[in-house]
């Protein structure tokens, strides 16, 4: 069962990678539908390193 977390823009959120790596992101944005009509978010690990995953990814949210 996936828990439902809240975040939004400018929080920093846990998320598993689908390679199984765990990444610490700041969120940038949110989306009803990031990729194949499932919400989502995009955000930056580190300055000029971006990435984006899905809200059933995220495994914690670190500051809200």
């Amino acid at each position: 069962m996936n828990k439902q977390h809240n975040y939004r823009v400018g929080s920093i959120i846990k998320y598993r990678a689908f390679g199984g790596e765990v990444r610490t992101v700041e969120v940038e944005s949110k989306e009803a539908d990031i990729k194949d009509g499932r919400a989502g978010f995009d955000g930056m690990i580190r300055p000029g390193e971006w990435c984006w995953g899905y809200d059933e990814q995220i495994i914690k949210v670190v500051v809200y």
